[in-house]
């Protein structure tokens, strides 16, 4: 859990680590291997015979865990469903509050209303990041994200928009959709997460696609397996020469902030802070056994 202001942190977040919620040996893994954020899942890595006993994990991890640096979020079911509507019923109700919420299948602003103005209610200071997984929530994308005052990123579940717009799901192949998602977050000045690389094992690959999702703008990457974070904080961290060029100009800002002769320009001092923000101290995660690093 964030010990400060939770959308600090996730604009900070660089990897989000994928744990399903029926495996609490795995629930600190995130922390432990560097990750910014740990997504604890109530949905796809859940069996429906598991998803009562997998909430009661979560809300009991929630109310045990120390204040700190990690991101705690929470992928509940749709919340147009049976199951969907019980996770978010007992979370809002519970002692403890994730710091994000991630909702599957968002395709309307009206919907996401809904659930902040339960947050409000309750008091929490939960805040939320819609996953577009159909092409009606990505057609809907920039009303979505520009409704809300919780919402603080979103998620693009790749493989699910993919088989609904009926293409390969590949980066590549969705490179307009990845496009559109940018720029809608971009608009909305919130965080745009890429989807995860499912070839656990090519580190190679992972490089290359995260490599590719920075420069397209995306802002972190979800990962499912703990040996994928470095890769990933890797990719989204600023070289040791951006931040030299970030601490000089924003340096600079403050010295010319008088100036109209020698003003610094606005979008590079955004680009400097953004390099501050994700700058991060070299971890050295803790050694795991081997049947506890496993996802």
């Amino acid at each position: 859990m964030v010990d400060g202001d939770v959308e600090t942190a996730v604009r900070a977040a660089r990897s989000w680590l994928f744990t399903p919620s029926t495996r609490p040996e795995q629930f600190d893994v995130a922390a432990r291997e560097g990750a910014d954020a740990v997504l604890l899942d109530l949905e796809d890595s859940v069996r429906p015979q598991d998803k009562s006993a997998a909430r009661r994990l979560v809300i009991e991890h929630l109310a045990a865990a120390l204040p700190g640096e990690l991101v705690t979020a929470v992928r509940i079911n749709a919340a147009s469903t049976a199951v969907g509507l019980a996770d978010l019923t007992a979370l809002l109700s519970a002692d403890a509050a994730p710091d994000v919420l991630v909702l599957p299948r968002t395709e309307s602003a009206g919907a996401l209303g809904v659930i902040e103005n339960l947050l409000f209610e309750a008091g929490s200071r939960t805040m939320l990041v819609p996953l577009i997984e159909t092409a009606r929530g990505l057609r809907n994308l920039p009303r979505i994200l520009a409704s809300q005052t919780r919402v603080v990123g979103v998620l693009v579940g790749a493989a699910d928009v993919a088989a609904d717009l009926g293409t390969a799901g590949d980066p590549e192949a969705l490179r307009s959709v990845r496009d559109s998602a940018v720029l809608a977050a971009a608009a909305a000045d919130v965080v745009v997460i890429d989807s995860p690389h499912f070839g656990v094992g090519d580190p190679e690959a992972l490089a290359a696609e995260t490599l590719g999702a920075a420069r397209a703008g995306f802002t972190s990457k979800t990962a499912v397996h703990p040996e994928q974070i470095a890769t990933i904080n890797d990719a989204f961290a600023p070289t040791e020469q951006e931040l030299s060029w970030a601490h000089a100009i924003l340096k600079a800002s403050a010295v010319r902030a008088g100036d109209a002769e020698a003003p610094v320009d606005e979008a590079d001092a955004a680009r400097a802070r953004r390099y501050l923000q994700r700058a991060r101290p070299t971890r050295s995660p803790a050694p795991e056994p081997a049947a506890a690093r496993a996802i």
